[in-house]
C-alpha cells in the first residue's frame, strides 16, 4: 500500500474508527515493532499484526529518537516502519531508544524475537546470532559458523567472540548507522565491526 494511503488509513482509524481501543501492551525494555505516523506534532504508533494504535511519548534524552526519525524521513504523510524499545503506560507508548527504522512503511516484525544480535551491510555480508550459534555470510566466501560468547555487554558497547574453525571477534557500538544499499534505506542504533582471519567487515547492527 502506498505511504500516503497508509497515512490516510491510520489517521482515519485514529480519529474515527477506534477511539476507545487501547494499543497492545509493550513490556518495559521490550521491542515494539510497527508503523509510526506523524500528524502535525503528534506521533501515532500502530503495532504489527494488530489494528490498535496509540499516541507516542518520546522519553529518550532530549527527544533524540523522534529527532533522528524525522531527520531520517518521518513527516506528515510519510510513515516509517520502526522498532523501538519502550513500554505502554496509561494508554501511551513511551519510547526510550531506537532499534531500527525503515523508510518502506510495511511491517517486518519477526515471528519470534530472541533479543540476540544481527548485523550486516547490504548484500555484502550478514551476521545472525541465534540460540548460541553464530552464522556469518559473506558475498563470494564460504559461511563462517560457530558458537559464540558475549564477553562484554554495556548500554553503549557489546563484544562477542565467535569460536570454531575460523574464529572471529565482533564489536558492536551504540552509534547511529545508515544502510543505504538497495531501494530501502534503513537506520540503526548500532554500528558493527567484525574481525576475521581475512580482514575486517563494517556495517550496522540491531536486536532481533
Amino acid at each position: 500500500m502506498p505511504k500516503t494511503l497508509i497515512a490516510a488509513a491510520l489517521l482515519t482509524v485514529f480519529g474515527l474508527a477506534h477511539a476507545d481501543q487501547p494499543a497492545t501492551a509493550v513490556a518495559p525494555d521490550k521491542i515494539a515493532r510497527g508503523l509510526l505516523l506523524q500528524h502535525e506534532e503528534r506521533l501515532i504508533f500502530s503495532p504489527c499484526r494488530d489494528r490498535s494504535y496509540t499516541n507516542v511519548d518520546d522519553a529518550s534524552a532530549g527527544g533524540e529518537v523522534s529527532a533522528a526519525l524525522r531527520q531520517f524521513g518521518l513527516g506528515n504523510g510519510k510513515p516509517l516502519y520502526i522498532e523501538v524499545f519502550g513500554a505502554a503506560e496509561s494508554g501511551m507508548l513511551r519510547i526510550n531508544d531506537l532499534n531500527m527504522a525503515r523508510r518502506d512503511a510495511r511491517c517486518y516484525a519477526p515471528r519470534r524475537s530472541t533479543g540476540e544480535w544481527r548485523a550486516g551491510a547490504g548484500a555484502a555480508w550478514s551476521l545472525t546470532l541465534f540460540e548460541g550459534m553464530a552464522t556469518l555470510q559473506r558475498n563470494g566466501q564460504p559461511d563462517l559458523t560457530g558458537s559464540y560468547e558475549e564477553t562484554l555487554s554495556t548500554p553503549k558497547q557489546s563484544e562477542i567472540r565467535i569460536a570454531g574453525a575460523s574464529p572471529a571477534a565482533v564489536r558492536i557500538t551504540r552509534q547511529r548507522c545508515r544502510d543505504t544499499a538497495g531501494d530501502d534505506e534503513r537506520l540503526f542504533a548500532w554500528q558493527a565491526e567484525i574481525t576475521t582471519a581475512t580482514g575486517k567487515l563494517e556495517g550496522c547492527a540491531w536486536r532481533q
